[in-house]
């Protein structure tokens, strides 16, 4: 048999400048309000990803790695926040381009093309048709639920690369080899370092499903499980720090409900039903949940995916995979998920709705798939006025019969509003099926007018719903007139109110000293940073005894919700930010502003660094009371959870500052008077080390939360590095694995194109 003639460089070459024209217009039209000058920036994307990109460039030029975040609850670990991306190359590429506020609309469009250029080269590796490839990449990467990911950067950076993940994952299974096991190494290994573990998750079960799908072995899985280990290894620098930051945060201790903002069945319908969610219910009440606010996928799109379920080995992961991760995504609403969410690995994670991602993107293939299924069955078919009749005839019962069906008591309103889009998408798509004139090219003709009206309907709704989160740049990177107002080189803590922090519609009344800001009036996000939302002080460089993100480390976050004056005595705050009265009557108004929350001053916080001459071991109840207590007895004595304790009255007059400082190390010159502790109002966690006039020192945690270190009398020098053995033994672990994988695909002399 004679081989089919290879198509033509030039030819080859048009056709992929159409493609990426073509998504780059559908971008265009997702994001046009980026054409507009605006960046996106939705409210996880300015509390947590903004302020995470300016602390990420501030240990860059500081020639710091970015382990520890001193600015958050008393200071925490970052490179083990998954999220935060520390060495993702993606984010380190575009917060070095363009900066911590574009850079994250930067970052997002470029996964926008990854997840298109993946969906649609695994969709031709399973022998789709190019249209059908088309509206697959389409109806998952210029989908609502994947621009609504825009303020879940990490969880859009990670389900990004599925395409890519399962097409290696498939080569590895069809022709196993240890090279073909490190191809799916190198992208499982981004994926995780991307920063979303519960998508590392699911795309590594669908992997697998795809895998054994593609071929019935053992070794075909075993490839496949073996590239995706040595993936979870390239990632273990950050890994190995997360467990233990796990470990050592509220999600050991079960303060983490993992049902959390589980989809709705309202929500679930939404996905094919436009509107079906409305109205929603309030923000962390009721059934739905805010995690992904839209997740139509096209109505038109959910009902090929129903045509691509068949009996095909290529559907059926997909298949199963869709319903699996539905299940899932319900969380809370489908008791058999409830129970298995509460197991392990699924324990440590929190939002079901994540999994819906992996259900949209198996939705995605099998509507490319049952495009090419519906194309060939009407190869036999031909156009008929009496069929055309039929479908219009139906359109207009449903639009008359409808409406009352949709008022069924449980249903919400919204499900009426959206049926004419339903009966509209769907009638177009028939019509599409039955017009095209019968002859040779008819599944040909019927596939492209398929692949038009999905593509048109999801369109329309982008254009419909208006645009994703945004603003101009220049707000969101305008300095804090409040953090102005807080003297430079302030060493203490600031408070800010995490219950109150939406910000009120700016009067119009020009404040007496400073004007109200122009432009963007009282938005939100255009003020977030001058009102000092969280985390957006992380941009100022203060330290906050507050913090917004998980996970949260332990035993810290009940003392500054208990609102005890002296929680924040001693942990040093000497500035308060409260939209209305102070939290305290003594407390001095520093700066008010139109608009914006109230700075006030507190005259009585503890240093950052001070020194008691009494200690004692106490249990941590014990020390959490005592943190609490009106009369403040931590300020003379440590509680130590182990280590020698001092009995006495000790001496006054002691004195210890804080002389420098960096991300991961503190500095203090103390003169004591006595024998004592060094007391450093910092959280006490793994991997932090001290020494003493350069001699080595264990390091204690004082009062529950705190670090001290044991002081003979007179003067001193107290330093503190962060070093955290996790991340030691991660690095040794991510170099091995990158070194074989540099082997593994090293450039071999005489080696053929490997087939598809």
């Amino acid at each position: 048999m004679t081989p089919p003639r290879p198509e033509p460089r030039s030819r080859a070459v048009r056709r992929q400048l159409l493609l990426g024209s073509g998504l780059l217009a559908g971008l265009a039209l997702v994001y046009r309000s980026v054409l507009a000058g605006r960046v996106l920036a939705g409210r996880d994307a300015f509390r947590i990803f903004i302020p995470d990109s300016a602390f990420l460039l501030e240990a860059l030029r500081a020639g710091e790695l970015p382990l520890w975040n001193p600015y958050l609850r008393l200071g925490q670990p970052f490179a083990a926040t998954l999220y935060s991306q520390v060495f993702y190359p993606p984010r380190l590429l575009t917060v070095l381009l363009a900066g911590p506020v574009a850079g994250l609309t930067l970052q997002h469009l470029l996964h926008g093309v990854i997840a298109a250029a993946g969906t649609f080269l695994l969709l031709r590796h399973l022998r789709a048709s190019r249209p059908a490839a088309v509206l697959g990449s389409a109806a998952f990467a210029l989908s609502a639920p994947f621009s609504d990911l825009a303020a879940q950067q990490n969880v859009a950076s990670a389900a990004a690369w599925t395409g890519f993940l399962l097409l290696a994952s498939r080569r590895a299974a069809l022709q196993p080899s240890p090279r073909r096991a490190a191809q799916v190494a190198l992208v499982a290994g981004l994926t995780f370092l991307a920063g979303s573990p519960e998508t590392w998750l699911w795309q590594a079960l669908l992997a697998l499903g795809v895998a054994l799908a593609a071929r019935r072995e053992v070794r075909a899985g075993v490839a496949t499980g073996a590239g995706l280990a040595w993936g979870f290894a390239l990632g273990a620098l950050v890994a190995l720090p997360a467990l233990e930051f796990a470990r050592n945060s509220t999600r050991s201790t079960g303060g983490m409900n993992p049902l959390e903002w589980s989809l709705s069945w309202p929500q679930l319908l939404s996905v094919a039903w436009p509107f079906a969610e409305h109205p929603r219910s309030r923000y962390w009440e009721g059934d739905d949940q805010f995690f992904i606010l839209v997740l139509f996928l096209g109505t038109l799109t959910c009902a090929l995916a129903l045509a691509g379920l068949g009996r095909s080995r290529r559907a059926l992961p997909f298949g199963l995979g869709a319903l699996g991760l539905t299940a899932l995504a319900l969380g809370a609403h489908f008791p058999p998920a409830a129970l298995l969410l509460r197991l392990p690995p699924f324990h440590l994670f929190r939002y079901p709705v994540k999994y819906f991602v992996g259900a949209a993107f198996c939705l995605a293939v099998l509507a490319a798939l049952g495009l090419d299924v519906l194309a060939r069955r009407s190869r036999r078919g031909e156009r008929s006025l009496w069929r055309v009749a039929g479908v219009v005839a139906a359109l207009f019962a449903a639009l008359l019969l409808g409406p009352p069906l949709t008022r069924l008591p449980f249903f919400r309103a919204g499900v009426e509003a959206g049926l004419p889009w339903v009966v509209l998408a769907l009638g177009a798509g028939a019509l599409a099926f039955i017009l095209p004139a019968a002859g040779p090219g008819r599944a040909h003709r019927v596939r492209r007018a398929l692949a038009v009206v999905a593509l048109v309907e999801l369109g329309a709704f982008h254009l419909l719903q208006g645009v994703t989160d945004s603003a101009p740049p220049e707000s969101l990177g305008r300095p804090s007139r409040l953090a102005a107002a807080i003297p430079a080189g302030y060493e203490g803590r600031v408070s800010v109110d995490l219950s109150g922090d939406e910000l009120s519609e700016v009067p119009t009344t020009v404040s007496a000293t400073v004007a109200p800001l122009p432009g963007e009036g009282g938005s939100y996000i255009a003020l977030s940073r001058d009102a000092l939302v969280p985390n957006r002080f992380v941009e100022e460089r203060l330290r906050v005894f507050e913090g917004y993100g998980a996970p949260e480390p332990l035993r810290i976050e009940p003392l500054y919700e208990s609102g005890a004056r002296a929680a924040f005595d001693l942990a040093g705050v000497g500035y308060y930010v409260r939209r209305g009265p102070p939290p305290f009557a003594d407390l001095v108004p520093v700066l008010t502003l139109p608009g914006l929350p109230t700075l006030y001053r507190s005259d009585t916080a503890l240093p950052r660094a001070f020194v008691v001459h009494t200690a004692r071991v106490a249990g941590d109840e014990e020390a959490r009371t005592a943190f609490l207590d009106p009369a403040q007895p931590l300020r003379r004595t440590a509680l130590l959870s182990e280590g020698e304790p001092l009995e006495g009255p000790g001496c006054e007059g002691s004195t210890a500052r804080v002389t420098g400082a960096g991300l991961s190390r503190v500095e203090v010159a103390l003169q004591a008077c006595g024998p004592g502790y060094l007391v450093l109002s910092d959280s006490h966690y793994p991997g932090w080390e001290a020494t003493l006039d350069g001699a080595p020192v264990p390091v204690r945690r004082a009062n529950g939360v705190m670090r001290a270190v044991r002081v003979p009398p007179g003067a001193h020098t107290v330093r503190f590095d962060y070093h955290p053995l996790s991340f030691r033994v991660g690095v040794l672990l991510s170099v091995l694995a990158l070194g074989a994988l540099a082997l593994a695909l090293r450039p071999r002399k005489h080696e053929g194109r490997p087939p598809l």
